[in-house]
């Protein structure tokens, strides 16, 4: 079996395996039409493993229109989603299209500008394309005349500046962001696509619900994007050393993707509209400690150097409170940590040899 087949058949498992038993309580999208923006990146690509799984395997007959600015990077990471028959791809850019097939039954707004490198190198434009995709999408929805449910992907980040004694963050916590200040651009991008989203609630009745992930780790994450779980990777897939700003003590939590995709899915079928819901495991880890579990599924074992670029670096904690998902969707974590670890580790070495980006 050749590193390819072992990438897509670890990926096809773990589709298999957190829909076993499961795929019931996603039946509103069955015979539907769900548009999706941003559908050819992370979350977009696990997105629609499992929808062509429920298709194949549950007869769901759910159809997919994908916006994305590079669907032919799919045709590269996934050529079988490129080539799903149920699947159709438009080439364009969420902030100047105008309006969606008129049988949409469900929307998925997951377009954004979420790499890190741009919040720093070019803020002004992270802000202008984050709002304006979520006014463009809102205005289009509101002409369909069978929307179900319309789901927006915002961030943890909204939260802004949270206490590090709070052990984790619900959905009624109020936070502040330094307004002055170009490195709250994405955050206060994502509050503000919120506050969009509130308007349309007060002048229409689009059933909109909010959903706020917070860090994630699985198959089809480029090992490009600047957060710590991929840096740590890539370090480590390189041979070390593996490089932590500051001391390791800033806490986090990481959900694997096949969960991150349900959670997602699972909202737009059954979330209550004007509803909130945060998407992520409860379960912290520091980031030193998350470093050393990289580095034991490698042989030899990396070397770990922290306080990289100095002291100056603030510890803080970011652990989202999942009880809310749990009590009205019946949501709750199937693939732990170091089983998530382990098998992204995994496809990444398999995919080295023939993906350029994963």
């Amino acid at each position: 079996m050749d590193q390819k087949t072992k990438a897509f058949d670890l990926v096809r498992e773990d589709v298999a395996n957190v829909l076993s038993g499961r795929a019931e309580p996603l039946r509103d999208l069955a015979g539907g039409h769900l548009f999706l923006t941003g559908g050819t990146g992370f979350l977009g690509s696990w997105l629609l493993e499992l929808l062509a799984h429920l298709n194949e395997h549950h007869s769901f007959q759910t159809r997919v229109t994908v916006l994305s600015r590079s669907p032919q990077d799919l045709a590269t990471r996934a050529p079988h989603l490129a080539a799903n028959v149920a699947f159709t791809f438009i080439e364009g850019d969420v902030c100047h299209f105008a309006e969606m097939p008129m049988d949409v039954t469900h929307v998925i707004h997951a377009a954004a500008l979420t790499n890190r490198n741009q919040f720093a190198s070019n803020p002004t434009h992270v802000g202008e394309v984050n709002a304006n995709a979520t006014l463009r999408v809102l205005r289009a929805s509101q002409l369909l005349p069978d929307l179900r449910r319309f789901l927006l992907i915002s961030s943890g980040l909204v939260y802004g500046e949270v206490p590090r004694q709070l052990e984790r963050v619900d959905e009624t916590y109020v936070g502040g962001l330094p307004s002055f200040n170009f490195n709250s651009i994405y955050a206060e991008s994502k509050r503000y696509s919120e506050t969009i989203a509130a308007a349309f609630l007060s002048e229409t009745k689009l059933p909109i619900v909010v959903a706020r992930p917070f860090a994630f780790v699985g198959p089809y994450q480029s090992l490009a994007l600047p957060w710590a779980v991929t840096d740590f990777m890539r370090d480590a897939l390189t041979g070390g050393p593996v490089k932590i700003m500051g001391d390791g003590s800033t806490v986090r939590s990481l959900m694997y993707a096949s969960d991150f995709a349900y959670w997602t899915l699972a909202m737009a079928a059954n979330g209550r509209a004007r509803a909130a819901y945060n998407i992520g495991s409860p379960e912290p880890v520091d980031l030193l400690s998350l470093a050393h579990r990289i580095t034991q599924f490698f042989s030899p074992i990396p070397e770990i150097l922290t306080e990289i670029g100095g002291t100056g670096q603030t510890s803080n904690r970011l652990v989202p409170s999942t009880r809310k998902a749990e009590r009205e969707l019946g949501l709750q974590l199937t693939v732990g940590l170091s089983d998530a670890l382990q098998r992204t580790i995994s496809w990444h070495k398999y995919t080295a040899e023939f993906l350029q980006r994963p």
